[in-house]
């Protein structure tokens, strides 16, 4: 299913990660950026009230005697992500993005270029679904389920070409005869997707919904849940990320990092924060060190290679090892750095899909529709 809103996010949060994972440039001293741009490291105050409002599902049930745990309710989202720490997962607040200014400019570049409105039309005749209208928030993971929150009561599945069942209290499976892709809505506002056809995956995330087993968990937390985009990445997948010319820095990553947090903020700028956890020690120390020199040295490269965007682009990253650590992180044993990364709008409308140097089959360049400003 191509979603505009959804993948042009995604597109966002992966140019934001390609700066500082496989491009590689930083520096040692304090970066001067033009203006000074927000990074995303607390809630603010509205995504502390968005996340309340959104605790929908009852509490888990009580635990044993002498295990402490929080009852309060819980995020449907992430209550129906998986659980396995080994795994990625990534939300995307479709109702802040498709208001921020980047997207808006990209949105109205490929509105112009017409290439892209077929398929959300196409998605609303199909599915009955508007993204930039029914979609509140998307969250994926590395198991390839998805995750859809909005409103769905005109969601439409056609008897000719899927066949339908009921699971758990709320959950009704839809799956395709041709392919074996299965998605199911679990009550008015929650659509689960699976293009693997493996409907395993849907069943058990409906059943982590209607669990009330006082060990259920959640790949991601609920005071990790602000900012525009936000998720966390294993370090499999993270060292996987890198080029094949980092394969130090990849076996640090899997040998030392518990954990990546990713927070986007998309509201003027895009800012980027992504905090890498692991245990106390030298080995953290020198892994954020090792951070450091591959974008140093990416940065020169750039430079090198007259890459004049990337190089930009890599003097708005640095690598700052925390001081402070947030309230809910209570091990005494871990420590964290964070790579931070501002991407300028002006810089992003010519790397995103509204770049004017695209080139024509012929290997011609191309002038490409100039975006509409902001609205």
């Amino acid at each position: 299913m191509k979603k505009r809103g959804v993948w042009l996010a995604a597109a966002m949060v992966l140019l934001a990660l390609a700066a500082w994972l496989m491009s590689r440039g930083d520096k040692e001293k304090p970066t001067v950026r033009p203006r000074k741009i927000e990074f995303p490291r607390y809630p603010k105050p509205a995504e502390v009230e968005r996340a309340s409002r959104r605790r929908t599902l009852p509490p888990l049930s009580a635990p044993p005697p002498g295990v402490e745990a929080p009852q309060w309710k819980r995020d449907p989202v992430l209550a129906a992500l998986p659980a396995d720490p080994k795994r990625s997962a990534m939300v995307f607040e479709i109702e802040a993005l498709k208001e921020s200014p980047i997207m808006q400019i990209w949105l109205d570049c490929m509105l112009a270029r017409g290439d892209e409105r077929a398929g959300v039309a196409r998605l609303k005749d199909r599915y009955g679904i508007d993204v930039l209208e029914d979609v509140e928030r998307v969250a994926t993971s590395s198991t390839g389920l998805m995750v859809l929150q909005g409103s769905f009561e005109g969601a439409k599945f056609e008897r000719e070409r899927w066949t339908t069942r009921t699971y758990g209290e709320k959950g009704i499976l839809y799956e395709e005869k041709d392919t074996g892709r299965v998605v199911a809505t679990w009550g008015p506002d929650v659509l689960l997707l699976n293009p693997r056809a493996e409907p395993d995956l849907v069943e058990d995330a409906i059943d982590r919904l209607e669990s009330t087993d006082p060990a259920q968990g959640s790949i991601l937390q609920e005071h990790q849940a602000y900012s525009d985009v936000y998720g966390v990445l294993s370090p499999d997948d993270l060292s996987r990320m890198l080029p094949s010319d980092q394969d130090q820095l990849a076996a640090r990553i899997r040998e030392t990092v518990e954990r990546v947090e990713i927070h986007v903020d998309a509201s003027e700028d895009v800012a980027v924060v992504a905090e890498v956890a692991g245990p106390a020690g030298q080995e953290m120390e020198d892994l954020s060190k090792l951070f450091g020199a591959a974008l140093s040295m990416g940065r020169l490269n750039a430079k090198r290679e007259d890459n004049d965007e990337l190089a930009e682009l890599l003097d708005h990253a640095k690598v700052e090892t925390q001081t402070r650590r947030p309230p809910w992180a209570s091990k005494p044993e871990e420590q964290r750095f964070s790579v931070d990364v501002a991407l300028p709008v002006e810089l992003l409308k010519n790397l995103g899909p509204c770049r004017r140097d695209r080139r024509d089959p012929d290997g011609d360049i191309e002038a490409e529709p100039q975006p509409a400003p902001p609205r």
